[in-house]
């Protein structure tokens, strides 16, 4: 699968934490010629289902990567017509300085202006002696419309989120904005048209979730909905970079798994199993407490979701530069692909001896 034009594609679409009706609606699509059915819930979860293609459909393994964005909202008209941010999930107030963002007016009869604008910060020239960085609070976002316009077009509550070109690298990089975590939403979309051609006797879900960034609450209703047997939740992780502490990384060129407590370690012993047995390279790496990721809420899910987590290494997390090794990508998908189709009716002997 070229992976490459969906991402571009996704980084374009509107949906951050909440406000997930324009990507879960393109997403669908995506997933239509690859599943037997797909459906949006309340919440803008896309829930794509592929049926056995041998066997009785056991288990019903859940696979999970979330859709929504990070964003900011307007929180604050001031007199000049600048706006004032809040946030929609974790924005690092570093990056802002001098981006450019888009105003997403909420007018009339449902209808939204979308407006550019750029985020402004006190110049270095006019700083005080004991003024360092910045903080969300010191910056604004210049429309370069009068207050009156201003006040007529944009209203506290409008979201407003992070403008950035998906730009190709050397070596098979890629970087961009939204790559956490629609890029494993295309890990997904890379397994799905792997297992066009493989036969699997489990029924396969495969969940976009959404409002990750805000609590992981789409991946608990969905795992309601679905009730899966078992899960594998894709997410991204951070990949080395010259600042880096000692094992708070993975390696950039392959997926890794999460040991710790949110995880069924026999799940994991059999996805390293299926790892080895296919010649992809697996790194792991270590959650000791939370994952911080829908595993979280996926494994306590119903009665209990034995879960796995794989995670694709990203460097330059929540910014608009986020980058990725394809390879990696690709790796992830192959990874999912077969070891999906390895799951049989006897997938949970032993799991819990």
């Amino acid at each position: 699968m070229d992976i490459q034009p969906y991402l571009r594609e996704a980084a374009a679409k509107h949906g951050p934490s909440g406000y997930e009706r324009e990507i879960s609606a393109w997403l669908a699509e995506k997933f239509r010629p690859l599943c037997d059915s797909v459906d949006v819930d309340p919440l803008y979860n896309v829930i794509a289902v592929k049926k056995a293609t041998r066997g009785r459909g056991k288990p019903a393994v859940m696979l999970c990567a979330h859709q929504d964005e990070i964003a900011l909202i307007a929180a604050d008209i001031l007199p000049d017509g600048t706006l004032r941010m809040g946030q929609v999930g974790g924005v690092d107030p570093r990056i802002l300085p001098a981006s450019t963002v888009t105003v997403h007016c909420s007018g009339k009869a449902g209808e939204t202006e979308r407006l550019q604008g750029v985020v402004g910060a006190k110049p270095p020239h006019l700083l005080d002696g004991d003024e360092q960085g910045y903080k969300r609070e010191d910056l604004f976002v210049d429309l370069g419309l009068p207050l009156e316009m201003v006040r007529e077009r944009v209203h506290v509550g409008d979201l407003i989120t992070l403008n950035g070109e998906t730009v190709e690298l050397m070596n098979g990089r890629i970087a961009g904005k939204t790559m956490d975590d629609r890029a494993c939403i295309g890990v997904m979309l890379d397994a799905a048209e792997r297992l066009q051609s493989i036969t699997h006797e489990a029924d396969v879900y495969f969940v976009c979730a959404s409002q990750e960034e805000v609590g992981c609450r789409g991946a608990r209703t969905a795992t309601y909905t679905v009730n899966p047997d078992l899960a594998v939740v894709l997410d991204v992780s951070h990949a080395p970079i010259p600042q880096s502490k000692p094992d708070s990384t993975i390696p950039f060129g392959a997926p890794a798994a999460t040991y710790g407590p949110f995880v069924q370690h026999k799940l994991l012993e059999r996805l390293k199993k299926t790892a080895s047995k296919h010649g992809v390279t697996l790194n792991t790496e270590h959650a000791e407490g939370r994952t911080y990721t829908d595993t979280d809420s996926v494994q306590v899910g119903r009665e209990g979701v034995p879960c796995v987590l794989i995670d694709l290494p990203l460097k330059y997390m929540h910014t608009t530069v986020e980058l990725l090794d394809m390879n990696a990508l690709s790796e992830c998908g192959r990874l999912l692909a077969h070891f999906v189709a390895e799951l049989d009716e006897g997938w949970d002997d032993g799991l819990w001896t």
